[in-house]
């Protein structure tokens, strides 16, 4: 395990164990019958893990019904305090923390942890504090110390409360480190409510896509375009001449867009190549699997050369000159699209696949070059405002994390 410091301690500034410098609170159980999904009456909200994000999100509380005084008392939490996920199935969201900013009144969910600085020490302020918290080095360890039980990672206090804390004597340059860090939390919340804005706009513009092509003649699928399968993985190649290429799975097709982070390569007959091998403008669609994979589709621009294709995964290229490949990648996106992909999909538990007849059938609008430009140039200037937002936030993202590293061991000092 990494340790939390690899500088030595900045001037003017002080070292001291997490647990001597916080106190702590255990959340609150309740029952079913206790839930209310509006506040009524005696009825007080309740923060669970699913609010603890990149900040606390209180949209979407839940309310309790019948919790005691003993019980509010004990679980209740007001603007100062840190929430931190304490039991979770998955042990990297051991750790992730939220400072509660809204003075109001509230209790929290057994699964999360609260803390707070100690009011007699005075030595650390509340934003401080959260911020340390959520240091990559702190939360790192933090999930790598939880501990599992029946299924679940569950913080591991005795060794947390160890982690050595630096933080500035001053309390002036504590407030600039948590102000700075704050604006840059702002910064990400924005960019994050207008991808939400962008997404909206896409969904917006998917449904009037999808009502204008409910008129009108078609054609099935494979009267405007070629429709093939790829290759078998695990196939015995022995005494073949084989090569080795990059090929796309069912992980890489996301609905809209391609994630070419990891591309893996395996070896395929020779003669196979020119048959498997993508070609620009062909249009990518899933099988199936879980129910979100049933028809998800992307458009395939050439991105890497030579590239083939999992046979869980449909190409299909069009052949005929008034049908546009970005025209048939976004209709594979429409709302109508899906219901009829779920329609004629094969269903077991929770697994839905469609096979090559009933994707030959989908029926195509008819509808003449140049209104499928129309609709084409606005749906990829959606799609163009969406990814340039997110290249945004990746970079605001990447801010964050140095000024994290940075500012909270006193590297970087922030003049008053």
């Amino acid at each position: 395990m990494r340790p939390i410091y690899l500088e030595l301690l900045a001037s003017d500034w002080r070292e001291e164990p997490l647990g001597s410098l916080v106190v702590t609170k255990r959340g609150c159980s309740w029952s079913k019958e206790q839930e209310r999904a509006h506040p009524a009456g005696c009825t007080i909200p309740v923060i669970r893990i699913p609010n603890v994000q990149n900040s606390l999100d209180l949209r979407d509380l839940l309310h309790l019904d019948g919790v005691t005084p003993e019980q509010r008392s004990a679980s209740a939490v007001t603007k100062g305090w840190t929430l931190m996920v304490g039991s979770n199935g998955n042990p990297k969201r051991i750790g992730d923390s939220a400072l509660v900013e809204t003075d109001r009144e509230m209790v929290f969910a057994s699964f999360l942890f609260a803390l707070r600085p100690r009011h007699e020490g005075g030595q650390i302020s509340d934003e401080f504090l959260a911020c340390w918290l959520r240091g990559h080095r702190v939360h790192e360890f933090i999930s790598e110390t939880s501990q599992m039980t029946t299924g679940l990672a569950n913080l591991s206090w005795s060794a947390c409360r160890r982690l050595p804390v630096r933080f500035p004597e001053r309390e002036d340059e504590q407030a600039r480190i948590a102000n700075t860090l704050k604006a840059a939390d702002d910064h990400i919340r924005a960019l994050e409510e207008q991808i939400r804005k962008a997404e909206r706009v896409k969904k917006a513009l998917l449904q009037a896509f999808s009502c204008a092509m409910k008129h009108g003649p078609g054609k099935p699928l494979f009267q405007v375009a070629d429709i093939s399968s790829g290759f078998t993985m695990g196939r015995d190649l022995s005494g073949k001449a084989t090569m080795a290429v990059a090929y796309l799975t069912v992980v890489n097709v996301l609905d809209g867009s391609l994630a070419l982070t990891e591309v893996s390569q395996t070896d395929i007959k020779q003669s196979e190549l020119e048959g498997l091998r993508l070609q620009a403008g062909d249009v990518l669609m899933t099988e199936g699997g879980d129910r979100d994979k049933l028809g998800r589709g992307c458009i395939w621009e050439g991105q890497l050369d030579p590239m083939v294709y999992q046979n869980h995964i449909f190409r299909i290229r069009p052949h005929d000159r008034q049908m546009q490949s970005w025209f048939l990648h976004y209709l594979l996106q429409a709302p109508s699209s899906k219901r009829y992909f779920f329609s004629v999909a094969k269903q077991t538990n929770n697994l839905c696949t469609i096979n090559s007849r009933e994707l030959r059938r989908f029926v195509i609008p008819t509808i003449p070059p140049e209104n499928q430009d129309l609709w084409v140039r606005r749906m990829r200037s959606a799609d163009a405002l969406r990814d340039a937002l997110r290249r945004q936030i990746t970079a605001a993202r990447r801010v964050k994390q140095s000024l994290l590293q940075n500012l909270l061991t006193g590297r970087i000092r922030l003049k008053p």
